[in-house]
């Protein structure tokens, strides 16, 4: 567990030909995750946990901002293409999200005020799912009528942001005991 603290700490200071098999291994368990959440039954039709976003939590928490933008687009390109909605407005929806939500959550870790990876979480998933109601109102809907949507958006993104934020809180203060413990 100690290289993995390791792994993550020094991962923002390699340069890009160093990290690219770490690039590539993360990113392949980003898409995983994107791939069997895509399988899992959903009670409403948007309504999808994150789990991909794990990783991005992660590296966003150790301020890896590069690798966290190669990874956020390259789970939603390649999930998309191994789910066969790459061509599907899902897919887009999908990267106006992730375009809305990593500018903000990285300005948010990046902020004077120390936010928690969990309100981090919080935050992306509220602006993930907003990123997805202005693209559905500029690309498929056309109405204002869409944006009624905003308090049902908001509830999940909330929840699932906690859900998410939680799960990363707990892996990284595991990595960090288990550190101490072998330390």
């Amino acid at each position: 567990m100690k290289d993995l603290l390791s792994l993550f700490t020094s991962l923002s200071q390699m340069n890009i030909k160093n990290k690219i098999p770490y690039l590539a291994v993360l990113t392949a368990l980003s898409i995983t995750l994107f791939v069997i959440e895509s399988i899992i039954p959903r009670p409403l039709p948007f309504l999808k946990f994150g789990l991909a976003n794990i990783v991005i939590l992660i590296l966003i928490y150790f301020k890896d901002y590069q690798s966290t933008v190669i990874i956020a687009f390259s789970k939603t390109l390649f999930g998309g293409f191994l789910t066969g909605t790459i061509f599907s407005p899902a897919t887009i929806l999908s990267l106006s999200g992730t375009f809305l939500s990593l500018i903000v959550m990285i300005i948010f870790s990046k902020s004077k005020i120390n936010f928690s990876i969990i309100g981090i979480s919080i935050i992306g998933a509220i602006t993930h799912n907003f990123g997805q109601l202005i693209a559905v109102r500029f690309i498929i809907i056309r109405s204002n009528n869409i944006f009624y949507l905003t308090p049902i958006m908001l509830f999940i993104g909330l929840v699932t942001g906690i859900l998410i934020g939680y799960f990363v809180a707990e892996f990284i203060t595991r990595i960090k005991q288990k550190e101490n413990y072998v330390s």
